[in-house]
């Protein structure tokens, strides 16, 4: 699933501590990294521009409002993302809407299953 070379690095951004912890287990579990985790719109944006990563998961609403300006970024600068929300597809806006989507609340096995997907691809763009 990760490369030789170095694992993945998956930024995080979610506001509820416990959620995060759970989110680091996944991604420790299949031998990525985690960066983060970002809990407010500001700290998500500057971690977004500043730190080394390969794809995202992003909780859509956090503190500090809905991540997406950071979202939009990321698809922007071509980083395969994962969001992780309680919101219909619909309700998102287009670019966002299109994107692999976690329905909340999930298990932890909808979260390794949706983690995998999206290093599948990070893969595929190597």
């Amino acid at each position: 699933m990760t490369p030789s070379e170095h694992p993945f690095r998956v930024l995080v951004v979610e506001d509820e501590p416990l959620i995060a912890m759970i989110i680091e287990d996944a991604v420790e579990a299949l031998g990525c990294e985690m960066v983060g985790p970002f809990a407010d719109l500001g700290s998500a944006f500057e971690g977004a521009t500043s730190q080394v990563f390969d794809c995202a998961i992003l909780d859509v609403n956090i503190r500090g409002g809905l991540s997406y300006p950071v979202a939009t970024y990321l698809i922007d600068h071509g980083y395969p993302i994962l969001l992780a929300t309680g919101y219909q597809g619909s309700s998102l806006p287009e670019l966002l809407a299109v994107q692999q989507c976690l329905a909340k609340p999930y298990s932890s096995a909808q979260l390794e299953h949706a983690l995998r997907r999206l290093c599948d691809r990070v893969s595929r763009r190597h």
